[in-house]
């Protein structure tokens, strides 16, 4: 019965499945296929005249409401016509493909690019019918530009106009009309860069279309020079001027105007560092200003001293160079004498001799938020200059004579000092675990140094086990173990041992149980955030991740109790290979977190083989109160424990399992494998006959919608 009721009932509604509603508006074209159809209302709008144009001819008719014609296989009733809105409904069934409206005549309008010089249109034509007209562009009222237009559906047509200074424009072709408002209008041309050496440069940058450019120098109200140019598409080209005043306005001219003032600031030379071996001077001359290029040369009482006279020096800002002298005479104090066209300036030298430094010792380890000390000998006599260079912003230095700190230092034959590095609690500037090389610079000398950043603090093992018993910790952290923490609002970063692979970080304990909020980050050792925890309060945290160099923090409010573990994590039971080597902490320990939710209500059969005996154990690692109480090392609350070469065990997964945590104790290689076994829930499978409804219910849609309009008509 049900194999001969469908095609029955298909049979009933097949026309009316296949018939379609559609609006049509009087300056619209309706295509159907391959067939034309277009109307006209009478002035009552209660009679429409029906014109279908095809393959076949034309079948056209003078029809009311509810009546229709049938042309090329398609039968066209006609429907409601509003006289408001100017739009007919029409009801097309039979057989047909393709249904599309298109405008009898319409175009859209594309701002391809708009600066202060012009604006590029790019017209498309979007209408049935051909057009052939003349396209006119107005801005305020005024016609400003008139475009031939010749164009079929879909042709398109490129032009400019000048931008007016409202960027408003209006373009009408015919009946049809479109306003068109440009926003912010960008600089055509641009000055990308100003720069001054011996001679003033100007690079120019043009965005649009080709343009001529003229450059000219203008200073105190006087054009000093004046370059033309041209600049094509996308071109850049530097200008140069051979007047280079310290101030001025750079005018650019591109049928719009640029201007750009500009001022430089004069050489700013000084001698940072020397050293004089009773002969020679050497000289580390710095420019902390503008471009300078002249002179330096050594005089005494006025007159030049050195040999050579003189040399010739370039210094760009922040620059500096080293420029050496022999002197010819047996003198204390020299004038450094640096002079250029329009810069002079003078700088008063006293020389001592070189002294003699030695380092006790030049490589320092000490953790985040302590400090390392350097002690070095200095033999000589005189004033010593004393500096650091190289260490980042965030680490402090002070040199200490007699406990005092010092700058500089008077020297009769020889003094002690210490060099004492203060290190922030967060890196800010450097890696930890990493070294930090930096220089102790007297009087302009430097002197390598050697500092290495290792971890801030020192975790104890959590759990009652004989680690905890013997308070085991180390700088470094490791996997497997979990950590008791204990601290206030924010921790420093704790340094975990580098080893590659997936890996979990859980956060859990006390703070659950309190209904706190915390989170765990992990960070590169620079200080760089990574990964942030996000679990709700009160519940525990985790984040997974992949770095192999990473750091640790936890951030609270107030005072937190917590345990931090981090382990390896496998998301599905798979075949992995393990070398157990032994850990400072006098064992070999690896600890799996398994991913458990695929696995829920299912069994999990875990089966390991190894050269040596070895200790294998599995936990609960879902509930807070089963992550407290778990210990690699202890003997309770464990699903099982097991040794040998060859152990297989099953676990039995809860419905709300998370997580399993696997413990394996030992040394040497060891195979680890899963299977599961057991069965899921299926999803039932979708019928056909929802098919058969489908058709059904779109029929009846169909035949309603037409009872309901010839009702309301």
């Amino acid at each position: 019965m049900k194999k001969v009721l469908i095609p029955i009932i298909l049979l009933i509604f097949a026309e009316n499945v296949f018939a379609y509603s559609i609006e049509l508006g009087l300056d619209e074209v309706l295509l159907v296929d391959n067939s034309t159809v277009t109307f006209d209302p009478s002035p009552t709008g209660d009679l429409i005249y029906l014109r279908v144009e095809g393959p076949n001819g034309i079948t056209s008719s003078v029809l009311s409401f509810g009546e229709s014609i049938f042309s090329n296989g398609v039968n066209y009733t006609l429907g409601h016509f509003d006289p408001t809105t100017q739009k007919l409904v029409l009801h097309l069934s039979g057989n047909y493909s393709q249904v599309k409206v298109m405008k009898k005549k319409d175009f859209s309008v594309n701002i391809v690019e708009a600066f202060d010089t012009y604006t590029k249109f790019r017209i498309r034509w979007e209408g049935y019918y051909d057009i052939n007209d003349t396209l006119k562009v107005y801005s305020n009222g005024l016609l400003i530009k008139e475009v031939p237009i010749s164009l079929k559906n879909g042709d398109e047509i490129t032009f400019k106009v000048k931008t007016p200074p409202s960027g408003i424009f209006t373009l009408s072709l015919g009946e049809l009309s479109k306003n068109v408002i440009v926003g912010e209008m960008t600089k055509q041309v641009e000055i990308k860069s100003l720069w001054r050496d011996d001679k003033l440069h100007i690079v120019l940058f043009n965005h649009g279309d080709g343009v001529n450019v003229t450059v000219a120098l203008t200073s105190g109200g006087f054009t000093l020079e004046k370059e033309e140019v041209y600049l094509g598409r996308k071109e850049e080209r530097e200008v140069t001027f051979r007047r280079n005043p310290l101030q001025g306005v750079v005018v650019v001219n591109y049928g719009s105007v640029l201007q750009e003032s500009f001022y430089f600031e004069p050489p700013s030379i000084s001698v940072i560092s020397y050293s004089f071996n009773g002969k020679t001077l050497r000289l580390k001359i710095k420019n902390e200003g503008g471009y300078f290029h002249g002179r330096v040369s050594i005089t005494s009482n006025s007159l030049i001293i050195s040999s050579p006279l003189y040399l010739d020096l370039t210094l760009h800002k922040g620059e500096m160079k080293e420029v050496t002298f022999n002197l010819n005479k047996d003198v204390e104090y020299v004038t450094i004498r640096v002079s250029s066209r329009d810069f002079t300036t003078t700088i008063p030298l006293m020389l001592e001799k070189n002294f003699s430094v030695r380092f006790v010792n030049d490589y320092a380890r000490a953790p985040l938020g302590g400090a390392a000390a350097y002690s070095l000998v200095i033999t000589g006599k005189g004033r010593v200059e004393l500096d650091v260079t190289g260490l980042p912003a965030s680490i402090r230095y002070a040199f200490y004579y007699n406990q005092n700190e010092v700058k500089t230092l008077n020297i009769e034959g020889g003094a002690q000092l210490t060099l004492v590095v203060s290190l922030p609690s967060f890196p800010s500037g450097f890696s930890v675990e990493s070294p930090l090389r930096f220089n102790v610079t007297i009087n302009g000398k430097n002197y390598p140094l050697t500092l290495e950043v290792s971890g801030a603090g020192k975790l104890p093992v959590y759990g009652d086990n004989w680690l905890a018993k013997s308070n085991f910790s180390s700088e470094i952290h490791y996997l497997g173990l979990p950590y008791h923490v204990v601290w206030r609002d924010i921790t420093p970063p704790y340094i975990f041992e580098n080893i590659a692979g997936e890996k979990i970080a859980f956060l859990y304990g006390r703070y659950v149980r309190q209904g706190k909020d915390l989170k765990l980050h992990v960070l590169d050792p620079s200080g760089l955030i990574l990964h942030t925890s996000e679990a709700p309060k009160g519940r525990p945290d985790f984040v997974i991740f992949n770095e192999s160099k990473f750091m640790l923090m936890v951030e609270g409010k107030g005072i937190f109790d917590a345990v931090l573990l981090v382990a390896h994590y496998i998301k599905d039971p798979q075949n992995i290979t393990l070398n157990l080597k032994r850990k400072p902490f006098g064992e070999g320990l690896e600890v799996i977190i398994l991913n458990a939710t695929q696995l829920r209500g299912k069994k999990l059969h875990i089966i390991t083989t190894s050269g040596k005996s070895i200790e294998l154990k599995a936990y609960h690692f879902t509930l807070n109160s089963e992550k407290e109480d778990f210990d690699p090392f202890g003997t309770g609350k464990a699903i099982f424990t097991a040794r040998g070469n060859n152990i297989s065990r099953t676990i039995a997964m809860r419905n709300d399992e998370d997580f399993i945590a696997i413990v394996i104790i030992g040394e040497g290689q060891v195979n680890l494998s899963f299977k599961v076994s057991g069965t899921s829930m299926s999803t039932a499978e979708i019928t056909t006959r929802w098919s058969y409804i489908v058709v059904m219910v779109l029929g009846v849609l169909l035949v309603l919608s037409i009872f309901l309009e010839k009702r309301l008509a």
